[in-house]
């Protein structure tokens, strides 16, 4: 699939109830730090006051024009050029859309905000997510012990930090 077949486009009301059932999908739900069922009515007041927010950059992520997945900026410190990011895949979606999601998402923080560091936070039983981080330049640098309670047992965290000029000298390219 070429560059030109995915991208990022903005999040829209009208992309309210496909998101929902992605996130609520048992597959996806599994990782989450809230797990319990998400309603409209909560995910619809969640989407407004995430729309308010200038910090908070909400996108949908696209090959060949089908929606395979959801993607969160929050710029936690916009002087040092730092965000936290979260994502999700549409439960079935082909191979290679989570490294299409992963590639678009730093081009668009890295090129497009101009941010310095884009930070991670994955539960340490998500194997995939963790070499997925991995696989895209990031570097492990915190192991965050019983962050995460799930209801019956806690959980460690795995927090992951990427430099623009890291990412950069991945791609081939001189740092931003």
């Amino acid at each position: 699939m070429t560059q030109l077949e995915r991208r990022l486009r903005p999040m829209l009301g009208a992309d309210l109830e496909r998101v929902l059932a992605w996130r609520n999908h048992p597959d996806v739900r599994r990782h989450m730090y809230t797990q319990r069922l998400i309603t409209l009515e909560e995910h619809q007041a969640w989407f407004e006051r995430a729309s308010r927010d200038t910090r908070r950059h909400l996108w949908i992520y696209e090959q060949a024009s089908i929606p395979q997945g959801y993607v969160n900026l929050n710029i936690v410190d916009e002087y040092a050029g730092r965000a936290d990011w979260g994502f999700y895949l549409a439960p079935g979606s082909p191979p290679g859309s989570g490294q299409g999601l992963g590639q678009c998402t730093l081009a668009y923080a890295f090129h497009t905000l101009g941010l310095h560091k884009l930070c991670a936070e994955v539960l340490a039983k998500n194997h995939r997510s963790l070499r997925f981080h991995e696989r895209l330049g990031f570097r492990r640098e915190a192991t965050l012990r019983d962050h995460y309670f799930d209801g019956n047992d806690y959980h460690d965290v795995i927090g992951f930090g990427l430099l623009a000029e890291e990412w950069c000298h991945l791609q081939g390219e001189d740092p931003v």
